[in-house]
């Protein structure tokens, strides 16, 4: 038997593992973190249903009629596809769109840009880059990062809708996991999490309000003198606009729109106002998919800068940028060479800061041609449950002109496909990995391939060079060479440790430049890293009432505005969807829809669930267990319940990424947030009535207009 070390790839986490090896070089077994998503490795290698050779389709789109082919036919075909496409419509006509997993998207967006596309679209349109991009406009530095590692500095923790038991490996045993003695702990959730039980104060605020709940934190703090007024009279910009605007969110009026108790409310602002330092840990979503999440997350990002907790041991850090493999994406030559993105027409602001088009747009482009039309797309690892309305992004798929991509099975995507491509695993590729780590230290390091492909199987990257040397690209593209692509990327580490990166399993631990740069410049405690490089925004100091904002016709200030569909903002809908819908907390058995098929993840979660309060659960004569359907205006989806009084009355939750239960069938997509183009998962209208009863109703395809009999397949 021989033990290979690897690193796992379940999640973005990389952690090391070691696999063990038969004698025939077959892996049977991994090593690793306490996390359930590492064991699987092997039953997705192994699993029957996965994707192992080409296939065209054979019949209508979405029959799951193909065909096997063979790599020739398959890049043939893409290539000469895509390059009809450039002719009749113009390069920017054909998209691309990387999904899961990340580890080739330099290679996707580089074939995209050299190819002639500005159109490279990511899952981050929905998923983490809007927090960034909140950070990046209010402080010139991302702080999401490094809200969730531990300090031993730390007195006291806000911790703000993340569930690290069910979010950060290694889960249970994350430091964050469990309450610290001595350490004071206030917890902002619709959901009463196991954290939540430890804590001093658990604010269960209703979905969407989060903005509305900050800013009256902000109201508290001021009122009672706790700010650190010498850091606002110095870095901050925009502080006397802002006081005047939180004036009106008193304690009595954000306890009644969020839905709390207002001593709660004026305790967990005390104890995190007056207990220094304090940290606020931060989910990259949670609060940023909603109708105002942007300017919700400025609002409680600007927390630790009122407080004097900003960039420093014990708060909230910047993260800071460390050595990293060099750009091999093309993205200055998009910028410089090729049309708008999709979404530069639309969101600005966001496309200013992340590298990517606003995939979010992708359906609009495809089935009405706004902002831009889109005829083809390749893509990997796409599922349309990614979209709000997802239906309607399955439809736009349908109606493509051609559509290629890979997976390892097929989904609601794959079949609407053209060509779809059977992808290796984690196991079977290789990959130069930058882990960003925390606030001044990440890793690098190459993983090689465990083993072979199973079946005819290849690594993304490996399909994005061959594409381009069929397209006429070859020596944009290594000649089709994955290693000579990786290790041009390896170019941008220094040569003092590249060897060390790709020969040593373990990888190299590199660390930011600035901790160096403040000790040398005397300031031994090596953080508030502004007092040497100052504040990277427009106006050089925190951005309470941003120029930059204002300039694009947005509030320069944090506004606080109601989700789109609410019991306040949306009455009249009331009748019809009496209670809030809020979706996507996460658990160690899954990444979204990533461990559907394996059968040791769904012994732990084999239904795809939605949480309902008893209260709620009794007039509605809802039993635990029974099956149940949720409606919204866009359709109704079957689950079944949990009855439990963790989630807040008032208020349901279901899980997210289940095929046959996909709840974004539900959500809303013509809401998106204004400046990120988010869609709002996490707040909208619903109502759940017993299965028996929804099956004499009918949904509303939005799509198509069709009427659809309600589907309860996953709640049988």
């Amino acid at each position: 038997m021989q033990i290979v070390p690897s690193t796992c790839y379940e999640c973005d986490a990389n952690c090391a593992i070691a696999v063990e090896l038969d004698d025939s070089g077959e892996p049977i077994g991994v090593k690793g973190p306490d996390c359930p998503r590492c064991y699987v490795q092997i039953d997705r290698r192994n699993h029957p249903d996965r994707l192992l050779y080409p296939l065209k389709r054979s019949g209508p789109k979405g029959s799951g009629q193909f065909e096997r082919i063979g790599w020739d036919e398959a890049f043939d075909t893409i290539a000469a596809r895509l390059d009809h496409t450039r002719q009749q419509h113009g390069a920017p006509a054909v998209a691309f769109f990387a999904g899961y997993t990340k580890e080739a998207r330099p290679q996707l967006q580089r074939l995209a840009h050299a190819f002639g596309s500005p159109n490279y679209l990511t899952e981050s349109g929905c998923c983490f880059s809007a927090t960034l991009v909140a950070e990046k406009v209010t402080f010139g530095a991302r702080i999401k990062t490094t809200s969730t590692v531990v300090s031993s500095k730390t007195k006291g923790i806000l911790n703000w809708s993340t569930n690290p038991r069910g979010s950060i490996p290694p889960f249970d045993g994350h430091p964050l996991a469990n309450r610290k003695p001595g350490l004071a702990l206030v917890v902002v959730d619709p959901r009463r999490t196991p954290l939540a039980e430890q804590a001093d104060v658990h604010l269960q605020l209703r979905p969407g309000t989060d903005g509305a709940l900050a800013l009256g934190f902000h109201h508290l703090i001021f009122e009672n003198g706790w700010q650190d007024q010498k850091f606002l009279d110095e870095w901050c910009n925009g502080v006397a606009a802002f006081r005047d605007y939180i004036k009106d969110f008193t304690p009595e009026r954000v306890a009644e729109i969020c839905g709390i108790d207002e001593q709660d409310l004026r305790r967990a602002v005390e104890i995190y106002a007056t207990t220094k330092p304090s940290q606020i840990t931060l989910s990259p979503t949670a609060t940023v998919q909603h109708s105002n999440g942007f300017q919700n997350h400025r609002a409680l990002i600007l927390l630790p800068a009122v407080t004097g907790n900003l960039d420093r041991e014990g708060g909230n850090r910047f993260f800071s940028t460390k050595v990293s493999p060099k750009p091999i994406e093309l993205f200055d030559h998009c910028l410089n060479e090729l049309p708008p993105r999709i979404g530069d027409e639309v969101f600005p602001i966001w496309t200013r800061y992340w590298p990517a088009g606003q995939s979010m747009l992708l359906p609009n482009c495809i089935l009405d041609g706004q902002p831009q039309r889109v005829h083809s797309l390749l893509a990997m690892g796409i599922n349309t449950a990614m979209w709000p309305n997802s239906k309607r992004m399955e439809q736009a798929l349908g109606t493509l002109d051609f559509f290629a991509v890979s997976d390892f099975f097929h989904n609601e995507a794959t079949l609407q496909a053209d060509i779809v491509l059977p992808a290796a695993t984690n196991l079977e590729r290789p990959a130069l990995i930058a882990y960003p780590g925390c606030a001044y230290q990440g890793e690098l390091r190459y993983r090689r391939a465990v083993v072979a492909p199973k079946g005819e199987a290849k690594p993304d990257a490996q399909v994005y060079l061959e594409l381009g040397v069929r397209l006429g690209m070859a020596d944009q593209f290594w000649n089709g060479d994955l290693e000579a692509c990786w290790a041009e990327a390896g170019e941008g580490i220094p040569e003092e440790i590249r060897a060390e990166v790709f020969t040593n399993p373990d990888g190299v631990t590199v660390y930011a430049d600035i901790i160096e740069e403040l000790v040398e410049h005397g300031f031994l405690d090596a953080d508030r890293s502004y007092r040497l490089k100052g504040i990277n925004t427009r106006s050089g100091k925190v951005e309470f009432d941003a120029e930059e904002l204002k300039e694009a016709g947005h509030d320069g200030l944090p506004v606080y505005r109601e989700p789109a569909e609410s019991p306040l903002s949306t009455p009249e809908r009331l009748a019809d969807y009496p209670l809030v819908l809020t979706s996507g907390a996460r658990t160690k058995f899954d990444t979204h829809s990533q461990h559907q098929r394996l059968e040791r993840m769904r012994r732990a979660v084999p239904n795809p669930l939605v949480e309902i309060h008893p209260t709620d659960a009794a007039v509605r004569g809802i039993q635990d267990g029974e099956p149940v359907v949720v409606r919204s205006p866009r359709g109704q989806v079957g689950f079944i319940a949990k009855v439990t009084d963790k989630v807040k009355a008032g208020v349901v939750h279901c899980t997210h990424g289940w095929r046959g239960a996909n709840i974004n069938e539900l959500t809303d997509d013509r809401t998106l947030d204004p400046i990120s183009g988010f869609p709002p998962f996490k707040s909208s209208l619903c109502q759940v009535e017993k299965a028996a009863a929804a099956e004499r109703q009918a949904r509303p395809a939005a799509a198509t207009g069709i009427t659809q009999p309600a589907d309860l397949s996953a709640a049988a």
